[in-house]
């Protein structure tokens, strides 16, 4: 009987001992995790933007973009009227060269040269101006225009650059004019007249689309 206690008891501790090592494991990790769990400090909530500081802060967001909106739409127009007196400039001076130098005949083909070209870049800026006016209109109703706005900034860019070329057709018969000669230097200037009438051509398209742009804003509103 008692070696069959023995064997009774040995048997139990075979049997509960990988019980009561996991039960030893177990209770260790709870108590890690638990100890983690304790040693994490809670995060400290962050402070709620009032409503009315948030309405505030998008008015002062919004009317900042709007006046640099405007800021670069003004310096677009500047810019215009600033090289139309360079190109005039230079345009006066090549006509008084070659009066004082050439021809009736040689006198008239340059004046109409570049009057032409003066002519419809000038039309394009008085164009820009009214539709500049016109954007100023809808917005004065509550329409969002910013999108013609961009576009005509774009197209005052293309008719300043229309300018630049006009004014290199100006130092392009300058040069002719001065030259003993004049006939070497046709293809220059048949270049930049081509250039100058290609740049217009470019800034009228994009007037254009600045103008279907304003036109669809009236439909839709």
């Amino acid at each position: 009987m008692k070696k069959l206690l023995q064997t009774v008891a040995v048997t139990s501790a075979v049997l509960l001992a990988p019980a009561f090592v996991f039960a030893q494991e177990a209770d260790v990790t709870v108590t890690a995790e638990a100890s983690a769990t304790t040693n994490v400090k809670p995060e400290k909530p962050r402070p709620l933007v009032a409503p009315g500081q948030i309405l505030k802060n998008i008015r002062e967001n919004a009317s900042s973009t709007r006046a640099d909106i405007k800021n670069v739409r003004e310096d677009a127009r500047l810019k215009i009227e600033t090289k139309k007196e360079e190109v005039r400039a230079k345009v006066d001076a090549v006509k008084e060269k070659a009066r004082a130098k050439f021809s009736q005949a040689v006198q008239t083909s340059i004046n109409n040269m570049v009057d032409r070209l003066t002519n419809h870049i000038n039309k394009l800026g008085e164009i820009a101006t009214r539709i500049d006016s016109r954007i100023s209109e809808l917005q004065a109703k509550g329409i969002t225009m910013d999108a013609s706005v961009e576009l005509l900034t774009a197209a005052r860019a293309d008719i300043a650059a229309a300018q630049d070329k006009i004014t290199a057709v100006g130092t392009a018969l300058s040069a002719a004019l001065s030259s003993a000669t004049p006939k070497n230097e046709m293809p220059k200037i048949r270049a930049a007249v081509k250039a100058a009438d290609d740049a217009i051509h470019t800034a009228k398209a994009s007037l254009k689309v600045t103008l279907d742009s304003v036109k669809a804003a009236t439909i839709n509103n």
